[in-house]
Parts: C-alpha cells; structure tokens; sequence
C-alpha cells in the first residue's frame, strides 16, 4: 500500500530503493504526505477514488467536455455505491447514452466482454438520472423512469457535490483551472435541478428552479431583468 501510495504521489519516503523490505523495517523510513496526499486526507476520499479523480481531471484537459463528463466521473466512484441497477430494458438505452457521449466521458470505457463493463453501465445510468435532474426533470419522472425515491435523490445529490467539491480542490492543486469554472457550475446545477440557462436568477435569495422557471418563460432572465420590471408583475409570477 505504502508502495501505491507513493506511485500516486500521495506520499514520499526514504529508504525506499530496495525491492524487498521486512515488517520490521517497514517502521523505519520516514514517510511524509505530499500537499495533494495531505489534501487527499482532509477531503476524507478513499486514496483510490482521489487517483481515479486525478486521472479524470488529467484526460479533461485534453477533451472536450459536456454537462455528461463530470456527473459520469462522480457517479464511477467507489463512494457512490451502490449505483442504479441495470433492468434488462436499459441496456439498449445506457448504452445509446454510452456512445453518445463516448469523446466527453473521463472514464476509460471497459472491454464489453469484461467484468467491469457491468459497473460502467450502471454509473452511465446513474449519470443519466443526474443528468435528467439537472434538465428539471421533477422526482415523479425520476422515480417512474429509475425507481429512486426523494430520500435516495438526496442521498445522490450530497454524495455528487461531495465528490464535485473535492475534485474542484484537486484541480485547484493541480492547476488545472480550466475545469474548476465547469466543476464549480455542475455543482450549482445539481444543488439546484435546473438548466445553466437558470443559473442567474438562481442566485438570488428565495429562487430555486420553480420560481426562476416562471420567471424565465416570462421574459425576466437576468438580475437587470429583475431590477427592470415592475414590482406588480414579479409580485403576480411569485
């Protein structure tokens, strides 16, 4: 494990050239956390998860990213067990969803002869019932279309902005500012269920994805939209 852990830059020690180390001498070099080890740590993400993280964030910089790519990577964590099950007529559907986003997805897609391509459908459906969420999709739908109910949902959502919040504070580290705007606005858009067309007026006080709608359809899509109308007509859409 110590050997892993130093493979994945969580941690360096000395004495480390030798191929073969007694249980007594395993005690004896020093080890010390790197500052991403040691972010690992208060984060409280299972050292796999983070590399997992890590190895997403690396190949998103090289690809071009849909609202698909970090729900996916979030919902392929050990953390998010157990994921939704695949019924025998999902298949065809989870993997439409596959390939459809097949150049925006982090996660290298297994052999469908292996034993984890099972485990990949299912964070693709998972990945699905985020994104049904996000594009307002109401709880009726999604415990029709997923069998999950609002206490599971919730359960979900927290464990997302979890893994969400602590890929933003690995990419922050790892300088890889690009991605912590898209992180930063999934997270926003999964706390709230709305589109990123909602995203300004879910920043003000008492709106969440219901009242903004109202507002949107009619015609009040920005805060200078809200400061320009008339108090009689955002009195009668709230």
């Amino acid at each position: 494990m110590l050997r892993l852990l130093e493979e994945w830059e969580f941690i360096t020690r000395e004495n480390n050239d030798k191929d073969f180390a007694s249980a007594d001498e395993l005690g004896k070099g020093s080890l010390k956390a790197t500052l991403v080890g040691h972010r690992v740590a208060e984060l409280y993400l299972d050292p796999a998860t983070a590399f997992f993280i890590i190895t997403c964030l690396r190949r998103a910089t090289q690809k071009l990213l849909s609202e698909f790519s970090f729900i996916q990577m979030a919902s392929s964590c050990n953390e998010m067990r157990p994921l939704l099950s695949m019924r025998v007529a999902d298949y065809d559907v989870v993997q439409e969803k596959a390939l459809q986003y097949s150049d925006s997805i982090l996660e290298l897609e297994p052999s469908e002869f292996s034993e984890e391509y099972e485990e990949f459908l299912k964070s693709v459906k998972t990945a699905m019932f985020f994104q049904d969420w996000i594009n307002e999709k109401d709880e009726e739908y999604l415990l029709e279309t997923y069998n999950i109910r609002p206490g599971e949902i919730r359960v979900k959502l927290e464990l997302a902005d979890w893994l969400l919040y602590s890929s933003e504070e690995l990419a922050k580290l790892l300088s890889f500012h690009p991605l912590i705007k898209e992180i930063v606005k999934m997270r926003f858009r999964l706390k709230h269920g709305a589109k990123e067309e909602l995203l300004p007026l879910l920043k003000l006080k008492d709106i969440g994805r219901v009242r903004s709608r109202i507002m949107f359809k009619n015609g009040i899509r920005t805060i200078t939209d809200v400061k320009n109308a008339e108090y009689t007509k955002l009195a009668y859409l709230l």
